[in-house]
């Protein structure tokens, strides 16, 4: 009987290594949920539009009512117009994605990331989306520096450490 039990730890040791192996190996691919990788492409896409100074692909995926609000100049929303002629005339360049967290309610998304690796440079973005027939539509872009993490921001408490998201 203590020999059936040891044999038992010694497969559940071996089955839970492999699995943390597996987890933790070099290039693997993580999955990402259907929406993530929704707003990812959409996300992607914009940003594309926006380094091409293509207006045409802008003005399809911008509302008519769309505005971009910016943390240093929240009383000063730019509207859809000035964010493209500024997209058209600066081309910014396409940055990564990451740290991507989407909120569905219902026909509207709210999507959240962090565009840019340097920490220097990085933004913080927040877009809405709201559906619109079988497509969505960018509403509203709210985007500020990502800025250090020892800025108080009042109601989140104390500084967290981040947990590496597995999709």
């Amino acid at each position: 009987m203590l020999k059936a039990a040891a044999v038992a730890c010694v497969v559940a040791l071996a089955t839970a290594t492999a699995t943390l192996a597996a987890d933790s190996a070099p290039g693997r691919v993580p999955t990402v949920t259907r929406l993530v990788k929704l707003f990812l492409e959409r996300e992607d896409a914009l940003a594309a539009a926006m380094s091409r100074g293509d207006s045409a692909a802008l003005a399809q995926t911008l509302s008519d009512d769309f505005e971009l609000r910016t943390g240093a100049r929240a009383a000063a929303p730019v509207p859809r117009a000035e964010f493209i002629a500024a997209a058209e005339r600066t081309r910014p360049p396409a940055r990564p994605v990451g740290r991507m967290a989407v909120h569905e309610l219902g026909s509207v998304a709210i999507v959240s990331f962090v565009q840019g690796e340097d920490a220097r440079t990085a933004i913080f973005v927040v877009d809405v989306w709201r559906q619109d027939a079988a497509d969505w539509k960018l509403v509203v872009r709210y985007a500020s520096p990502a800025g250090a993490s020892d800025f108080a921001i009042p109601g989140a408490g104390h500084a967290q450490p981040e947990i590496p998201k597995k999709y």
